[in-house]
């Protein structure tokens, strides 16, 4: 019998990347075959967010798989199994732990438990550690299928030629709209905004010491009040606003993202994926305090890459 390991994947397209690396580094360790569950999250009734990873060239043994917990019988099934799994002998669920708080941390995988053929994997997974043995193989499967398409896009030229910084801005954190679900805050957002907003001025002053004549690039899911927040500052707003499909412009901001040489990076996964995929030599990573944001503290002691520099 094939021994097969499932991750399942969830949330926004920067989380399913977390996940997909997890997955594919833990199958390699365990030597078994990896397959994603793209179906249970997302065909929910609860769901709010897309699959996204059929943009990237992934690698044709990496496949999704229809043995999943799926529909409502699925979902108590899958309910119920995670509760007793930990009192049986052999385990068909690898878990990512958490702690007080709902804080959670790189935790080895114990691949001397005795397994079922089949193990269905679940967490976010947010650290390096789970998977950076694998830099390589990720970086081919996170190449996008459009690749030749995005090179002809008219920021990428000055990306490459410059001393690029990347910035990120994510407008409406806790005021966003999926589907029929809503999530408003607007006061939680404003802040989240001035927060943001007050790191990138800090960090436009730390690579103009440090660099000579760095150029400025910035990305953002809404560009409103951005221009008239940045008219001091020569920063490029990254506005692929012409590309209708919402998936295919997440995929070309990242692509372009990855171009860049140094980067400051919010608590975002989309973010964090566009500086670990750089291949900028020498490249400069600046990342918040660990209280800097009031609302969106990262809950993951190891989320941050030992490398990169808090301000």
């Amino acid at each position: 019998m094939e021994e097969k390991l499932i991750v399942r994947l969830s949330n926004n397209l920067g989380n399913q990347m977390f996940m997909l690396a997890a997955g594919y580094a833990t199958s390699k360790l365990m030597n078994r075959k990896f397959y994603f569950d793209n179906l249970s999250s997302y065909k929910s009734k609860k769901n709010i967010y897309t699959y996204g990873l059929d943009g990237f060239q992934l690698s044709k043994d990496i496949t999704s798989t229809h043995d999943v917990f799926s529909g409502f019988s699925g979902y108590i099934r899958r309910k119920i199994k995670k509760k007793i799994d930990p009192f049986l002998k052999k385990k068909s669920f690898i878990l990512e732990k958490y702690h007080e708080n709902k804080e959670t941390q790189f935790s080895k995988i114990n691949t001397n438990q005795i397994f079922n053929s089949t193990i269905y994997m679940e967490g976010y997974f947010e650290s390096e550690k789970y998977f950076s043995k694998y830099k390589s193989d990720l970086k081919n499967f996170f190449t996008p299928k459009k690749k030749i398409i995005f090179q002809n896009n008219k920021y990428l030229q000055d990306i490459q030629k410059n001393e690029s910084v990347s910035f990120c801005i994510r407008q409406d954190r806790f005021s966003e709209k999926y589907g029929n679900i809503s999530n408003f805050d607007h006061d939680k957002s404003t802040i989240f905004l001035k927060e943001q907003v007050s790191f990138i001025f800090n960090s436009i002053k730390y690579f103009k010491n440090r660099l000579n004549s760095p150029s400025f690039y910035l990305w953002s899911n809404n560009f409103k009040n951005l221009k008239e927040i940045f008219k001091n500052h020569e920063i490029t707003l990254i506005d692929n606003s012409d590309i209708t499909d919402n998936l295919e412009k997440m995929h070309l901001d990242l692509y372009l993202m990855t171009k860049c040489k140094h980067y400051a990076v919010i608590p975002s996964a989309f973010n964090w994926w566009g500086a670990w995929l750089s291949n900028s030599n020498n490249k400069l990573v600046i990342i918040p305090k660990a209280d800097y944001f009031t609302h969106l503290q990262v809950k993951n002691r190891d989320y941050w890459p030992d490398d990169w520099t808090s301000l």
